[in-house]
């Protein structure tokens, strides 16, 4: 179950929220979008959509959905035809894991924009799988950034995560590294390719997103669980989320010097969790607790109190206004190197211990280097953030 920003008004997302919604005029944000080639990974999904929809609308010369999800890409070709009939689609199946397969779409598509949304996203199943974790969000995003450079695109856009900074799951660790093999590519000057990042925090009825769960918790009048009673967490909008990937490639394309940096949109202060529910509860013209209970359980492996946007040592400066900054470190190329060849041998042979053993170096965790198995990665959300 997807929330659509528009299930509830403004008004209600504001409320829910406890902040105003940036305005955002996504023409003017997509506008270099116009006559363009893009190419959508993930495109099925509920970012993906949500960022096909608003690409399309500002008639690109062509846009190429790219997704596993058969039922999925179906949907949104369907939509695309509705909104823009005249529009070149091709829908094409296929997963980022797969070279092979990206490299034939890229080099029959040729894209001049890449937007990478694909990846795998909850906490808890990626934390129960971390090599297929790791072979989608490490070693998919590192293909789909050389398929990009192959066909010397003028940029790719990489969705990244608040849980990729200072990581407590294999999660956050492995969408770390998906930021690190982009922004590394950013800073080389062997390509002709800009390799955007941003980090988002939750988006607001996203699949990733904590809210379908709570709406659908509401419309059975079931009990709404929260892992903690001082969870927070940073929200932002579909709309806001789509309008960062498009100033964000705006951004980057018009200067080298945001090279190799991440770009991050304000987001207010976090929600706590709780309020979250009592807000959802009430614009559903519910009482909390007596329409609806709510009942705090226990943090879940790998789950943080607190999310951060910005890790310890990053730089931050505001980017051309006050609602977008860039985050920039340095990066240890060698670190990232070994990390990607153990993990292409551990996925390839599908050994979890092996895969969980790299990516337990990536956590920002007491003695992250001695973990050694899965149940002590298991005991990762006992930790508060710093």
């Amino acid at each position: 179950m997807v929330i659509q920003d528009n299930q509830y008004s403004s008004a209600d997302v504001s409320k829910i929220l406890g902040r105003e919604e940036h305005d955002i005029d996504l023409f003017k944000s997509g506008i270099n979008l116009t006559g363009k080639r893009v190419l959508i990974t993930g495109a099925a999904g509920s970012i993906g959509s949500t960022l096909s929809r608003a690409v399309a609308a500002v008639s690109p010369s062509h846009i190429t959905l790219f997704d596993h999800d058969e039922y999925g890409l179906y949907n949104i070709r369907n939509i695309l035809e509705d909104l823009q009939h005249k529009l070149p689609c091709r829908v094409a199946l296929g997963d980022v894991r797969d070279r092979a397969r990206l490299g034939q779409v890229f080099t029959e598509e040729k894209p001049d924009i890449v937007f990478h949304v694909a990846a795998l996203k909850h906490v808890g199943l990626v934390e129960d799988n971390p090599a297929e974790g790791a072979a989608t969000n490490v070693l998919g995003t590192r293909n789909v950034a050389d398929a990009t450079e192959a066909v010397e695109a003028k940029a790719l856009v990489l969705i990244s995560t608040d849980k990729a900074v200072c990581p407590r799951n294999i999660m956050g660790a492995t969408k770390k590294l998906a930021e690190l093999v982009c922004r590394s590519k950013d800073i080389s000057n062997n390509s002709k390719t800009r390799f955007i990042v941003v980090r988002f925090g939750n988006v607001f009825g996203s699949s990733g997103s904590v809210v379908p769960l709570f709406q659908k918790q509401i419309d059975n009048k079931r009990a709404i669980t929260i892992t903690h009673s001082k969870a927070e967490r940073f929200f932002m909008t579909e709309r806001e989320a789509v309008g960062l990937l498009l100033d964000a490639l705006q951004l980057g394309l018009a200067s080298s010097q945001t090279a190799g940096g991440v770009f991050i949109q304000d987001m207010g202060h976090r929600v706590l969790i709780s309020d979250l529910a009592k807000r959802m509860i009430l614009a559903n013209g519910l009482i909390p607790n007596a329409d609806v209970p709510i009942v705090i359980t226990s943090l879940r492996p790998g789950e943080k109190i607190l999310e951060n946007l910005h890790e310890p040592g990053e730089e931050v400066s505001v980017i051309a206004d006050s609602k977008i900054s860039l985050a920039t470190s340095d990066i240890d190329t060698n670190a990232l190197h070994s990390a990607i060849q153990g993990l292409e041998t551990a996925c390839r042979m599908a050994d979890e211990q092996a895969a969980l053993q790299i990516l337990s170096k990536w956590l920002d965790v007491p003695n992250a280097d001695d973990l050694s198995s899965k149940n002590n990665v298991h005991q990762l959300g006992s930790y508060r953030t710093k």
